[in-house]
C-alpha cells in the first residue's frame, strides 16, 4: 500500500490501486475524523466510509503518476484454488 494525503483536509491513508475501478483504502486514523465523512454522518446519518475529496485526490495522484497501479499475477488454470 502507498501513503497518500487528501488534498482537501490532509488526512493520511494507505492506498492500493488495482485498476481504474478497484481501489483499496486503509485509514491511518479514525475515518470519522475526516470532515466530509463527519459532516455526512451529522447531517443525514450517512455512515458510509466514502469521501469524494479523497477519491479525487487518489484519481489526481494516479493521473500525475504519483500513485501507481499494482500489478499482481492472479493464478489461472490448474493453479487456480478450487473450493470443493
Amino acid at each position: 500500500m502507498q501513503p497518500l494525503n487528501c488534498e482537501t483536509c490532509g488526512r493520511g491513508v494507505l492506498v492500493e490501486k488495482f485498476s481504474a475501478a478497484h481501489t483499496s483504502i486503509q485509514w491511518t486514523s479514525d475515518a470519522s475524523e475526516c470532515p466530509m465523512i463527519r459532516d455526512a454522518v451529522q447531517s443525514v446519518g450517512d455512515h458510509r466510509r466514502g469521501c469524494s475529496a479523497l477519491r479525487r485526490s487518489i484519481d489526481r495522484a494516479v493521473e500525475r503518476h504519483e500513485l501507481s497501479e499494482s500489478r499482481i499475477d492472479l493464478p489461472t488454470g490448474p493453479d487456480l484454488p478450487r473450493l470443493h
